[in-house]
């Protein structure tokens, strides 16, 4: 492993001899984040090193949720350059390794998942913050015995609920139309339209107007062949956008209730918008949750 100068190196030595780890093992080293480098501790947690970490303070009650992923020890280093964020390790992949590899899931394999990040939502959204970088590759999926579960991680760009408060990239392919062609405020109901195409991405497949293999692929692939023309890629997501509604009128090979319940989460109309807590309680949960959950294989 490559560190970037020998006081990163030092500070994750010292993080790792706080754990009662001796030293650190190349073998630890899980890979690199957009905001920083992440290392497994121990079978239970990690540690992110970065610069610019979480800057916003967590509430306690985002500590309870089992959905989400929060800081647990905060570590700065000597000279204040880097921050160490320890917390809990998730052992399986994210949901954008689903959706990248084309594993469409059934109603009854997605719904405990998708149920899973809305509790997190409700949690953070009742709290009066945003997350404003829920995307599928910040859903990390994590087995505990028999049982699978959805986490949302990574709370650096959170911001509380305000009139300024907008998203942190406009175009990511998974924002609301007020953000997209507005760069309205960013709220609760935005958020609740990018869980809407995770939803799409999740139950339905590829997704026409947004999600991963309309934007997400191009970035991952190449970000300076987006930069070296940003406005062809932004003016395909707006063109994409304005087909939704006649996407929604043909969605097939799913339920009623799957169908009603993604129209309420992808309304034009923010106002018409579901929310978290109204999404827990739609029949498309009480239908398929009420046998026990398949686990993905």
């Amino acid at each position: 492993m490559n560190f970037s100068d020998e006081e990163e190196k030092e500070f994750v030595q010292k993080i790792f001899k706080e754990f009662d780890k001796e030293e650190y093992l190349n073998s630890s080293f899980i890979g690199n984040g957009h905001t920083g480098r992440v290392w497994k501790i121990s079978d239970d947690l990690c540690v992110k090193i970065g610069k610019e970490i979480c800057h916003t303070e967590i509430p306690e009650s985002f500590k309870e949720c089992e959905n989400l992923c929060v800081p647990l020890k905060t570590f700065i280093s000597k000279s204040g350059t880097y921050i160490g964020v320890v917390q809990r390790f998730l052992n399986l992949p994210s949901i954008q390794y689903l959706i990248k590899n084309g594993i469409k899931l059934t109603e009854k394999q997605s719904a405990k998942i998708l149920f899973d990040i809305l509790k997190g939502l409700k949690v953070i959204h009742e709290n009066g913050y945003v997350h404003r970088d829920f995307y599928p590759g910040n859903i990390i999926l994590t087995k505990k015995e028999k049982n699978i579960m959805a986490v949302i991680i990574d709370f650096d760009e959170m911001r509380p609920i305000a009139p300024e408060t907008k998203a942190c990239f406009q175009y990511n392919g998974y924002q609301a139309p007020e953000v997209v062609f507005n760069n309205d405020v960013y709220d609760e109901k935005s958020e609740m339209f990018a869980f809407g195409i995770t939803f799409w991405e999740l139950v339905v497949g590829k997704c026409p107007f947004g999600g991963y293999n309309f934007f997400g692929k191009v970035i991952e692939n190449s970000w300076d062949n987006y930069m070296q023309n940003p406005e062809l890629y932004n003016n395909r997501v707006k063109s994409a956008l304005n087909n939704l509604p006649n996407c929604l009128e043909k969605v097939e090979g799913v339920s009623n209730e799957c169908t009603n319940l993604l129209r309420l989460l992808l309304d034009f109309n923010k106002d018409n918008r579901i929310s978290a807590k109204e999404a827990l309680e739609h029949p498309f949960f009480r239908r398929t949750l009420e046998n026990e959950y398949q686990n993905i294989k």
